[in-house]
């Protein structure tokens, strides 16, 4: 599976549906916004976030972790 195809299923079902919608279906944010029931902003917000986190699962960054320092055993610091 390459990294779009896994960052697109490992997002809620709401976001994939927004995102199909919007991005492989060509619709309108108005025309969203009567198939999800639910007002153009609404759509806005809901289009912006799922974007934003499709583009997160698929930045190249790894993840910050905090450096760890180790003692060997039997020293004391």
């Amino acid at each position: 599976m390459d990294a779009l195809a896994k960052a697109f299923a490992d997002l809620s079902d709401g976001y994939r549906e927004v995102l199909s919608l919007a991005d492989w279906e060509g619709m309108s944010i108005a025309e969203i916004a009567v198939v999800l029931g639910c007002s153009a902003n609404a759509v806005r917000i809901r289009l912006h976030r799922a974007r934003r986190r499709l583009a997160r699962a698929l930045s190249v960054d790894p993840p910050r972790r905090a450096a760890r320092t180790q003692v060997p055993e039997g020293d004391s610091a």
